[in-house]
């Protein structure tokens, strides 16, 4: 799978096609404070809060979707809009306006 920045670079859809199946998504733990998300689907197993998503570069606007296997929060104090918690097996789309900068869940659990 490549990765977002690579996005950007070959303008290959975060839906997947032959250069980016959807098949072995990365895996990654939540980090307190700031995460940074390098590829459009991620399972996430951490427990720690997130505070801030990493753009993945500057001129980024679309979604990363996460797939908790643990339950973690995020909060509103950084550049995420609303404060939430995943709920284990349910695919969390964060979705970035440029506009605003700031990440929008899809749901807050």
């Amino acid at each position: 799978m490549p990765l977002l920045t690579e996005l950007e670079r070959n303008l290959v859809s975060a839906w997947g096609n032959a250069s980016n199946n959807l098949t072995n998504p990365n895996t990654q733990a939540s980090a307190a404070g700031t995460n940074t998300f390098t590829y459009p689907v991620t399972v996430v197993s951490g427990t720690q809060a997130m505070v801030n998503i990493t753009v993945p570069y500057p001129s980024f606007q679309g979604r990363i979707t996460l797939l908790p296997t643990a339950i973690f929060t995020w909060t509103a104090a950084g550049n995420i809009a609303l404060a939430g918690s995943a709920v284990v097996g349910k695919a969390l789309d964060f979705i970035y306006n440029p506009v605003t900068g700031k990440w929008y869940p899809s749901y807050i659990a």
